[in-house]
């Protein structure tokens, strides 16, 4: 493969620049097929550059908006590009309009002149926004307040490319998706011990919360025969259609698919997951010694898996549990502490909080998730008394999700963003 050069690099930069300041993406569709009718009941929108660029490709396209720092713009120009490839064609109702979307761009505001394309397309498409792989686990709490902002007003929200980044699979739980989009790695690896454990993890969180699984990567007959023995309903690839430009007639999809999941409860506190429970009481030492038996627990931890630590007093973080909480980190646990008086970053790798919330003032919580297995320990201080905590136990996925969820949002980004 020939070396690019730095000067073709920086040439390339200007050419994206000027196709997105003139506003020159253009967008391709992939059928969406309901497998086991092959029905198609949607598409995918997928950016290309104007015909004749050396920009042509969706991976190059990403490279350069990193290497500029316009992947936010470029995220927005890229969906209105879809937007008004989808009304132009008269895309029915019935069919679903995927649309991706950067994790660095869920929080944003639209540009002023892409708004009505995209306003339009929305109020008349049932969107599903599709959340890219990247970054998932870098800033939790951008994301999460991102996917809540977007939600109210999209058909549904989907996580692509389960199984090809381990962040995408510790995060998974708490970012209640409606469509489970498995890796094209998945689909045409067959059975393995590693496609296995994505499998089960995928079936988890759809008997939960009732998302869809979507099969990527379907390019063979052999691939769309694992994608059906697998449960998948949903499937994409170049077996079922190839990215083409829309048909200019739509036939009424004979499957008719809602991709609604069920939600997290947003919780002011983790101590809320607790709400109508029977709580107990107990002292400082007592609690002190059942959270390090929840921390000694988390040490067995591998990815994915979350480890969530809030402390109400910043002596109770030893500096064996600074030395355990990185190395959960090092193995790809995304692990995070929080809590009044802890430095940002608690420990190596382990993810802090800039600003410390007075909400969760005395508060305590021990918190891990994995797949097949959650608890957490919650608790809070007795008004009053600086000794006595009122806590309970849980190992309910659903209260521990929400619990989680609810620290994430506290949490600060993690390392710097990767060029792409």
């Amino acid at each position: 493969m020939a070396n690019v050069s730095p000067g073709g690099d920086e040439r390339r930069d200007d050419e994206f620049v000027r196709i997105i300041r003139d506003r020159r993406l253009e967008s391709v569709f992939q059928p969406i097929v309901h497998l086991a009718s092959r029905t198609t009941i949607g598409y995918e929108a997928l950016v290309r550059g104007p015909a004749g660029s050396s920009l042509v490709d969706a991976h190059t396209l990403l490279r350069h908006a990193y290497r500029t720092g316009l992947v936010v713009e470029f995220d927005w120009a890229a969906r209105a590009a879809a937007c008004r490839g989808a009304m132009a064609a008269r895309l029915t109702r019935d069919q679903l309009l995927f649309l991706n979307i950067e994790p660095l761009a869920l929080g944003t505001d639209c540009p002023p002149d892409l708004w009505p394309d995209i306003r339009a397309a929305f109020e008349r498409f049932q969107v599903v926004l599709e959340v890219t792989e990247r970054s998932l686990d870098r800033d939790p709490r951008s994301l999460l307040e991102g996917i809540d902002r977007q939600r109210p007003n999209v058909a549904g929200i989907a996580i692509d490319d389960l199984g090809g980044n381990g962040a995408t699979l510790s995060m998974l739980p708490v970012l209640a998706a409606d469509v489970i989009k498995l890796d094209q790695s998945v689909t045409q690896s067959g059975p393995t011990s590693t496609v296995m454990q994505i499998m089960d993890i995928a079936y988890e969180e759809a008997e939960r919360t009732g998302a869809t699984i979507l099969a990527e990567g379907v390019e063979t007959p052999a691939h769309a025969a694992f994608a059906e023995s697998a449960g998948a309903t949903l499937a994409q690839g170049l077996y079922l259609g190839p990215p083409a430009p829309l048909p200019t007639a739509f036939r009424a999809a004979s499957v008719p698919l809602s991709v609604n999941s069920e939600q997290i409860a947003n919780l002011a506190t983790p101590f809320d997951a607790l709400e109508g429970r029977t709580t107990s009481r107990a002292d400082l030492t007592y609690l002190t010694a059942l959270s390090h038996h929840f921390t000694d627990r988390a040490a067995e931890l591998v990815a994915p898996s979350l480890s969530l630590l809030l402390l109400p007093d910043p002596r109770l973080l030893t500096r064996e549990d600074r030395i355990q909480l990185a190395l959960l980190a090092q193995r790809g646990v995304v692990t995070g502490v929080l809590g009044p008086g802890l430095p940002d970053p608690p420990a190596t790798g382990v993810r802090g909080a800039r600003d410390h919330d007075h909400a969760l003032d005395g508060h305590w919580a021990t918190l891990t998730l994995s797949p097949g297995t959650a608890s957490a320990l919650l608790a809070r201080a007795v008004p009053g008394s600086t000794d006595e905590f009122e806590f309970g136990v849980t190992h309910d996925r659903r209260l521990v999700v929400a619990a989680a969820r609810c620290l994430l949002r506290r949490l600060g980004a993690g390392s710097p963003e990767v060029t792409h």
